[in-house]
């Protein structure tokens, strides 16, 4: 393999010898001219002066007298001088977009040399054509206003006028803004270049100090950059070294007809143009590969299959490795993983196997993937999101707080004290919590506080990082990464403040954030290392200048590699076309000739696409693909898809044996034990026995998590608690119609006892107005429950007179399951009332379910209680009722289904069909529901019968507990 910085180190030491230390080498990046100056170390045994080696912008720096500002400055200077010009009242905030994309077009037309007057009068002209309607005849005007009726061709609206306006001083814009950055001795990058090609043409000496500058391996050359080279060229005091493939310039090596005539390629767009202008020293040849790489392209399924490939492919090298051993740099060119996309940085290092030894990546980590980053923007949140009332108290989101209590970085420094403040809010159901309740430690004063302006918010980051890195510092040694990312970020964060200050400009705490993750987005966290060993992971961008044996390139898909989509600019396609300012087909040859010149001197190439569409991703190989697919050699090429083996097995059914353990709990329910099972408890057995060794054997119970919104089980407690307030003065009084129409038509008392519940479930009550009002989902629930209500009440009316016997009343009673044994059973009844000599046992259901059954043992098999449970717990009340009443009494199960409140006014059960059946009592069915239920219960209390899985997938949908037992 020909390394082309090698031979070009060899061909200026072997042409001049020690005089090469006096020259300019200049590269497209910083990596090429690392590894240029390694290989020519080794052609010398002597001490020699290294040549300068500087990238162009450094070079072209080297020539301006003022300092190239930051983008944060140059946006602002130039709102400064756009509201000088316009006078809109813009806030910073709103036009920080603008800013961005005006700055980008100035950076360009100086650039390119365009006339800045020129092109922002066209661009006026152009919008002033838009809007000119004077080609419509009268017919035309007539048509659209017959579906426009506000549409005047003769008179431009307040808004397009005030685009026009912005279109006619935008030249004015550019030139103010120049004005104020040379009175302030900045610049920015374009003019610097500008300032350079002027000076040439003005014949402005440029004192250059290098008797020879070397260009080596550029593509795309703005005009500046062409004057600069022209004036070095004719003045000999540079060469232009070009890394091409060679394959591409000419026909193609593989094309089968030999009299075709291809079409130029565009990853040379350039190189061609270059070459004639700038053609390399005539004794200078290019050497190129002999052979065509071999090349794959595999399509994988998701980004964690590519590292898989990542890790099999460098195992597979590593292999081969003891036959082809090499040291120094030869062994830093060998192999390279190329990321498009930078967020496969840290999957990609993972999946790197332990014997390839040492890695290099050039990239740097993206600062807004790390956890600090991640915990700044909680904080963001966090304040944006607080509430200062008029008491002076501060109020946080629930939303916001927790997920920083449990961030990975403050909750091990707080021990348990941040799980106890988790746990309290939790089991509180706290949507906003006071600042007071949280400022337990230094650490968290430091947090929970409301700030008003952006100075207190710069200090209050760069405090709260310091306290962090110091705490991690003092916790944990080994935490060396973490630190290193909670340090960049508050050298950021510093670095912000100090130029707000510096420009002495007074913005508000939401632009601060917006400006802070702008700078962030181009920020990276340098990775420390031996550049000239092992395998390099690197950018796209790194790879200019550089060659290597075996390429791997994750994520060629179409939108990563090219990027799609043009650059933001006021500056339309047609104007930027005619004035020679880049465009997207500009863009896409760059990518081209980085692509194709990498891969052009490998030996091996595997290339990987994901296939699979979600989110933004299509799904579809990169352009680059397709060419190479229908335009490389056959047998030079390969395609496959990566097959990831997955062993679907059928999940293994288990139980659990009563040991002497589980026995010593379930004696809890019998005889004189402690326990007792209520109807819910033998529903859950009924549905699944494993389900209620989880819940009533284990005692296992689902994490609290804070509701925000009314899910159906607070639906139903709410309603219930409700009608239970409002019911309470007539317990054992008989309730007449008029009784039942004075609650309904007191819409205080009632709006009242609901709001009480709602305070209980609900964090509400504040004691500030702007937090007693239910909102949101929650204000509609709310009415609807006021509806049922009073619809329930017009229900009961019917049923009315009645003597209210007892509400949420809690009874017990046993079963005989054999001679020595009894089990015991309890629960409490949402209601018992009397009527006509018979008493009602009813309960109030919210969910779903039927009121009829065909036969007794339905109510207990797994398959069916689920729709019969209602029955068979209202039937349980019955019987323990009865138990403890004097004979005569009759005993009627009832149910009031609240989503039927409208439809059906009737409580009663049924048994037989739904259209034929006879009203239930327990009188019914008492002596075969009892023989059922005594048989399950001795099934329960058998050692020799294990707690096993449900058969009926149904049952699982809903349960707590499918994600241990794996039925699902």
């Amino acid at each position: 393999m020909t390394i082309f910085l090698q031979q070009l180190a060899q061909y200026y030491f072997d042409k001049y010898q020690t005089n090469i230390s006096d020259f300019c080498f200049v590269f497209p990046g910083r990596r090429a001219g690392l590894f240029f100056q390694q290989h020519l170390s080794k052609l010398t045994q002597k001490p020699l002066w290294a040549p300068a080696t500087l990238t162009i912008n450094e070079f072209i720096q080297e020539f301006s007298e003022h300092q190239i500002a930051d983008k944060i400055t140059l946006v602002f200077e130039l709102y400064q001088a756009y509201e000088e010009i316009y006078k809109t009242g813009t806030s910073f905030d709103e036009f920080l977009p603008w800013g961005e994309i005006i700055l980008n077009d100035f950076d360009d037309i100086d650039k390119y040399m365009a006339d800045a007057r020129q092109v922002y009068s066209n661009l006026l002209s152009i919008k002033e054509i838009e809007d000119d309607y004077s080609f419509l005849t009268q017919d035309q005007i007539e048509t659209i206003q017959s579906f426009w009726h506000s549409f005047n061709p003769h008179k431009l609206s307040e808004h397009q006028q005030e685009f026009v306006k912005i279109w006619e001083r935008l030249f004015d814009l550019y030139t103010s803004f120049n004005q104020k950055l040379k009175e302030k001795n900045i610049t920015y990058e374009g003019a610097v270049y500008k300032r350079i090609a002027q000076n040439i043409i003005n014949k402005t000496p440029l004192n250059i100090k290098y008797p020879k500058t070397i260009f080596v391996a550029f593509n795309a050359l703005n005009e500046c950059e062409k004057k600069l080279f022209n004036h070095l060229q004719i003045a000999n005091k540079a060469d232009f070294i070009w890394d091409t493939p060679e394959w591409l310039l000419s026909k193609a090596p593989w094309s089968k007809n030999p009299f075709e005539n291809p079409k130029k390629h565009e990853a040379i767009r350039f190189i061609e143009e270059n070459l004639i202008n700038f053609p390399p020293p005539n004794d200078w040849h290019l050497a190129g590969n002999q052979n065509l790489p071999n090349i794959k392209i595999t399509s994988v399924a998701s980004d964690t299959a590519q590292t898989q490939i990542v890790n099999d492919f460098l195992q597979k090298n590593s292999a081969d490795k003891s036959s082809t051993k090499t040291k120094g740099v030869d062994s830093a060119l060998k192999d390279a993983i190329i990321l498009t996309d930078e967020s496969l940085l840290l999957p990609t290092l993972h999946a790197i196997p332990l014997e390839v030894g040492k890695v290099n990546i050039t990239m740097g980590y993206p600062i807004k993937n790390t956890p600090a980053y991640g915990l700044l923007e909680l904080i963001f949140d966090l304040q944006k999101n607080s509430r200062k009332t008029k008491a002076g108290k501060t109020w946080f989101y629930f939303r916001n707080v927790l997920p920083i209590l449990t961030h990975q970085y403050l909750e091990p420094l707080a021990g348990d004290l941040n799980k106890e403040l988790v746990k309290n809010i939790t089991r509180q159901n706290k949507t906003y919590i006071e600042a007071n309740e949280l400022q337990k430690s230094k650490l968290l004063i430091s947090i929970f506080r409301n700030l008003d302006n952006c100075k207190d918010f710069s200090e209050y980051l760069s405090d709260l990082l310091y306290l962090i890195h110091t705490k991690i510092a003092d916790e944990d040694n080994s935490m060396v990464i973490e630190k290193e990312f909670i340090y960049q970020l508050y050298l950021s964060v510093t670095q912000l403040s100090d130029l707000i200050n510096k420009l002495n400009i007074d913005i508000q705490i939401d632009t601060w954030i917006k400006l802070f993750k702008r700078a962030a987005d181009l920020k990276s966290i340098p990775f420390s290392g031996e550049p000239l060993k092992g395998l390099q992971l690197m950018g796209i961008l790194e790879t200019r200048g550089l060659d290597f044996e075996n390429l791997i390139i994750l994520n060629m898909n179409e939108g990563t590699f090219p990027q799609s989509g043009a650059t933001n600019s006021l500056i339309p396609y047609t104007l930027r076309n005619a004035f020679k300012l880049p465009t997207i087909e500009h863009q896409d040859s760059i990518f081209a000739y980085y692509f194709y010149r990498l891969i052009h001197r490998a030996k091996n190439v595997l290339l990987l696409y994901n296939s699979s569409a979600q989110g933004m991703q299509t799904g579809e190989m990169s352009r680059f693909l397709f060419q190479l697919k229908y335009e490389y050699p056959p047998e030079k090429l390969s395609l496959s898809t990566a097959v990831d083996h997955i062993n679907i097995s059928t999940p293994k059914t288990y139980f659990v044996n009563k040991d002497e353990k589980v026995m010593g709990i379930l004696k809890q329910y019998l005889n004189n034990g402690e326990r007792k099972l209520s109807p819910s408890a033998l529903s859950t057995y009924f549905e699944c026995p494993i389900r209620f060794y989880y819940k009533y054997i284990l005692n296992a119970s689902e994490p609290d998590e804070i509701t925000e919104e009314i899910d159906p089980r607070i639906f139903g407690t709410l309603f219930h608690e409700t009608v239970e307030e409002l019911y309470k003065p007539f317990i054992n009084k008989e309730v007449l119609p008029e009784d039942i129409l004075k609650i309904a038509n007191d819409k205080k008392k009632i709006n009242e006892a609901l709001q009480s519940s709602f305070n209980k479930y609900f964090s509400t009550q504040l004691n500030h107005s702007d937090f007693t009002d239910i909102q949101g989902k929650n204000a509609l629930i709310y009415d609807i429950i006021i509806k049922y209500i009073q619809q329930f009440l017009v229900v009961e009316k019917k049923h009315a007179p009645f003597k209210l016997i007892g509400l949420e009343k809690k009874v017990k009673s046993f079963i005989a399951i054999d001679a020595n044994n009894k089990v015991n059973i309890g629960g409490t009844i949402d209601r018992l009332d009397e009527k006509e000599n018979q008493i009602r046992v009813i309960d109030y259901k919210t969910g779903s379910g039927e009121d009829f059954f065909a036969e007794v043992d339905e109510l207990f098999m797994e398959s069916k209680h689920k729709n019969k449970k209602a029955i068979f717990q209202t039937l349980l009340y019955s019987y323990i009722l009865q138990n403890q009443s004097p004979e005569g009494k009759s005993f009627i199960p009832g149910v009031v289904w609240i989503k039927k409140i409208f439809t059906s006014p009737d409580y009663a059960l049924k048994k037989g069909t739904a259209t034929r059946n006879e009203k239930l009592t327990l009188k019914i069915v008492e002596q075969e529901y009892i023989t059922e239920l005594r048989e399950k219960l001795k099934i329960l209390f058998d050692p020799r019968v294990p707690f096993s899985q449900t058969e009926y997938p149904d049952n699982c949908k809903v349960c707590n507990y499918k994600g241990i037992c794996g039925k699902q």
